[in-house]
């Protein structure tokens, strides 16, 4: 089972050969998960870590709760553990933008560009307009495919989050300078 909220609603899908749950118990992993994203906006990552955890134990297959926890353990310092919850939340959504926008920004962090786009092409291919995932993709192509990433870029600078927009109008910037410089 999983657990998608969006817009301050659960929505709750099954997928695979997940067996009903008790309504009961799934309130009480959402609220657990809720309460753990709560304190960790609200900067008490030891607090989101133990509620998180908690949730991961009554659901160890949500991709909703490993994001979570890998982005609690990355607060922590915890960045392999971070990155292998990253992992698993990934490996289990394939396609969904957040926890695959953060894995791919650990392996850029190492250099590992490659893997980074890897990640993401289902991610871009999926949700072709989504800023965030076009602009980690960007980044990712930059270095090899830089005519390609700028067109990554301009689907970027079209989300309503200023600094995405900062960074892509920046990255274009500069790969414009590049492609001026080899002309």
């Amino acid at each position: 089972m999983y657990w998608f909220f969006a817009h301050g609603e659960t929505k709750v899908a099954r997928r695979g050969n997940d067996a009903p749950r008790d309504p009961e118990e799934a309130t009480v992993e959402t609220n657990l998960y809720r309460e753990g994203m709560a304190r960790l906006e609200a900067g008490d990552a030891a607090a989101a870590r133990a509620l998180l955890e908690e949730a991961l134990q009554a659901a160890p297959d949500s991709p909703e709760v490993l994001h979570g926890l890998a982005r609690t353990l990355d607060l922590l310092g915890d960045r392999d553990a971070a990155r292998a919850f990253l992992e698993r939340a990934h490996a289990r959504a394939p396609t969904e933008p957040g926890p695959a926008c953060d894995l791919a920004m650990t392996y850029l962090e190492r250099g590992e560009d490659a893997r980074a786009r890897d990640v993401l092409a289902p991610v871009v291919a999926a949700h072709a307009e989504h800023p965030a995932a076009n602009l980690h993709f960007a980044m990712a192509l930059a270095k090899t495919e830089p005519r390609r990433a700028r067109e990554h870029l301009a689907r970027a600078r079209q989300g309503s989050d200023a600094q995405a927009r900062q960074q892509a109008e920046a990255l274009d910037r500069v790969l414009a300078e590049s492609a001026t410089r080899r002309a």
